[in-house]
């Protein structure tokens, strides 16, 4: 078989490019990214306390965590098992990561096994000596408000939890209340991540190339990172700046100038890349770095890291669960007071109440006098 010896030598750098890369999914939601980043041929691991839910992915390797019934949204089991579990889990990883410079950790923020996983896991891999030379970044999914109180609260402590991570990478925070289909919102996700990390091998001008140390430079940048890709036209950056705000699937960045590292990839030839950061950095701030290139795909890409955590966003989840704060407490109460003696229709004597100090399962037949 004769190959077209460019498109060859382009296939086999797409490849190794996706062998740096390795994506763990914790629970349900970070499982389903996984599924979709293998159908693009990344190597992956789902990692679920619940076997119902790993049946329903068939990517190459799953592991159930040893004692594992799901987690009922309760953090506090999630968080039990991976500590009793984690030797097993750490082989699993070392097993399939291969020789993965970048390592991604997906999770929703608002379940069980997610919530209360994801972030212990992306701490421990900063700090593991098998990893210190890994960039470990994280891909973490926000419920929408009409989602339950338990899965905001969730959210928020979690995030409580990824702030104080000292040592990761860039962290992608897709927003469920920006989309109706959150499936829509993986695949957009999935689409940018694999055109970001193909730039390299992908991207060619005279006036400017980003090579991978560049690419991992970006994705290096401690807290939020947010990419986006508008078509070809007139007005690149204001059409960039507009879809980064309106129309993303990342929770919305906060409007404060702080940011790190900045990835262009435009599609016109005929902008001055100079002038373009220069507009983009009136709008967002000044960068540590910029990189910048040109592309044959009608489109123009970028990729922002380093900025800051989303913050007006996570205060409007506070708001919502503070709203909803007395509701919920009030029906968690199991007290009810009936002082009114309605007992004169019954023909037998009442029996002599009693207290008890504490309650066993023998004690219930005598509190109901049975």
């Amino acid at each position: 078989m004769i190959y077209n010896q460019p498109f060859y030598k382009q296939r086999r750098i797409f490849m190794s490019i996706k062998d740096k890369v390795f994506y763990i999914g914790i629970g349900q939601g970070g499982g389903n990214l996984a599924q979709g980043l293998e159908n693009k041929g990344y190597p992956t691991l789902a990692i679920n306390t619940s076997k119902e839910d790993l049946n329903t992915l068939t990517i190459k390797h799953k592991y159930h965590i040893v004692g594992g019934e799901g987690c009922s949204k309760d953090r506090s089991i999630g968080r039990d098992l991976i500590r009793k579990d984690f030797p097993n889990i750490s082989t699993q990883i070392k097993n399939h990561a291969g020789d993965a410079e970048i390592i991604f950790v997906g999770y929703t923020s608002g379940g069980g096994t997610g919530s209360s996983q994801g972030p212990v896991l992306v701490d421990i891999l900063t700090m593991h000596p098998d990893y210190k030379d890994k960039i470990i970044c994280s891909v973490v999914i926000l419920p929408s408000n009409k989602e339950s109180i338990q899965a905001n609260s969730n959210a928020y402590c979690c995030f409580k939890e990824i702030s104080n991570i000292k040592k990761g990478g860039a962290c992608f925070v897709l927003d469920n209340n920006e989309f109706k289909d959150k499936y829509a919102i993986n695949e957009e996700f999935i689409a940018y991540l694999d055109e970001f990390l193909h730039i390299p091998a992908t991207d060619k001008s005279i006036k400017g190339n980003i090579d991978f140390s560049e690419i991992k430079k970006v994705l290096s940048a401690h807290n939020m990172a947010v990419m986006v890709a508008v078509p070809e036209g007139e007005n690149a950056v204001a059409r960039l700046l507009d879809s980064l705000q309106s129309n993303s699937i990342f929770a919305k960045r906060e409007q404060d100038n702080i940011l790190q590292y900045v990835a262009l990839s435009l599609a016109d030839e005929r902008l001055n890349p100079e002038e373009v950061n220069q507009d983009l950095q009136k709008a967002i701030g000044t960068p540590i770095d910029n990189f910048t290139t040109f592309n044959k795909r009608s489109r123009n890409f970028i990729c922002i890291s380093g900025l800051t955590y989303p913050k007006t966003r996570l205060k409007d989840i506070e708001e919502l669960i503070s709203n909803s704060k007395d509701a919920v407490m009030k029906s968690k109460e199991t007290s009810l007071e009936l002082n009114a003696d309605m007992s004169f229709l019954q023909t037998s004597s009442k029996k002599e109440e009693k207290e008890y100090k504490e309650e066993s399962l023998e004690s219930i037949w005598d509190k109901y006098m049975l």
